[in-house]
Parts: structure tokens; sequence; C-alpha cells
């Protein structure tokens, strides 16, 4: 199976190679600081109770 997905990715243009592995950086990066995340979240949310 991981044969199976190393081809695959391979035969992935550069772009959609690097989209594969950025995606999961990012959504580790929004887990690890979920606190700024959530923060930044409810002050935009705020400006339209104004």
């Amino acid at each position: 199976m991981i044969r199976r997905f190393i081809a695959w990715f391979r035969n992935q243009s550069r772009e959609v190679q690097v989209m594969i592995i950025m995606i999961p950086v990012l959504l580790l990066a929004i887990l690890l600081n979920l606190g700024r995340v959530w923060e930044g979240v409810s002050k935009g949310f705020s400006y339209f109770r104004k």
C-alpha cells in the first residue's frame, strides 16, 4: 500500500505534491496554536456585534 502511494505521489505534478505536504503541516500548526486561532476568530466575529 505504501509503495502504491509513493508511486501515485511521484506521478503528481510538483504543485500537487507541495499541496499534499503542506495541508497536514498547516493543520498541525493550527492544532498546536488552537488558542491563538480561537482568539482571532472570536475577535473577528466580535466586529459584527458592534
